[in-house]
């Protein structure tokens, strides 16, 4: 969980290969093969990822790996991304015990991705759809083309699309704490759904 956050995580898909290499950069003897111990062992971090997808261990993550069920690989549809990403509960998780794992390592690494988030929802702090809620945020509604404009996302986009750039960027305020621009994304999808 700690090593997925780190990687961006918290809003981004992360591969099991990408975290298995952070987690034995952060825990070797952890997370390495048994007889050859400079080697990093995938199966260890991808078992935990699996219990962590699970209701009964919080649903921490969501994740695949593969095809999706029914899909073929002839269809033309494009590939869904491989890769984990924390659910709010696992951001929750993240932020409660965040003190304990970075006495462990990674501290510099998590300076630099909350500075990478800080800058990516400060360039929505200053779009004027964020200025106009902010302005009267209790009437505040917003057009399909406003909304992606500011989302960077095609007008005619599927609506999985949609709900992933939403998504993306819940798990983003929800990260760094602010709960303005958590209800501000709500306000925004609220309308997006009155008028796709």
């Amino acid at each position: 969980m700690y090593a997925l956050y780190l990687l961006g995580g918290d809003s981004e898909r992360i591969h099991t290969e990408d975290i298995a290499l952070k987690c034995f950069q952060l825990y070797p003897s952890a997370f390495s093969w048994v007889k050859y111990s400079n080697y990093p062992d995938k199966d260890i971090v991808r078992v935990a990822l699996t219990d962590a997808r699970k209701k009964k261990y919080g649903a921490l993550v969501e994740g695949r790996t593969g095809q999706k069920r029914g899909q073929s690989a002839k269809t033309n549809r494009p590939p869904v991304e491989d890769g984990w990403v924390l659910t709010l509960q696992g951001i929750s998780w993240i932020k409660k015990n965040l003190d304990g794992l970075q006495k462990h390592g990674g501290i510099e690494q998590h300076k630099d991705h909350r500075q990478k988030v800080l800058r990516q929802l400060k360039r929505m702090r200053e779009h004027p759809l964020f200025l106009r809620y902010v302005a009267d945020s209790e009437d505040f509604a917003a057009s399909i083309g406003e909304i992606a404009d500011m989302l960077r996302c095609r007008v005619d986009a599927e609506q999985e699309i949609w709900q992933e750039r939403f998504k993306k960027v819940r798990l983003q305020a929800e990260s760094v704490g602010q709960n303005d621009v958590l209800r501000f994304i709500e306000k925004c999808e609220d309308s997006y759904m009155n008028q796709r």
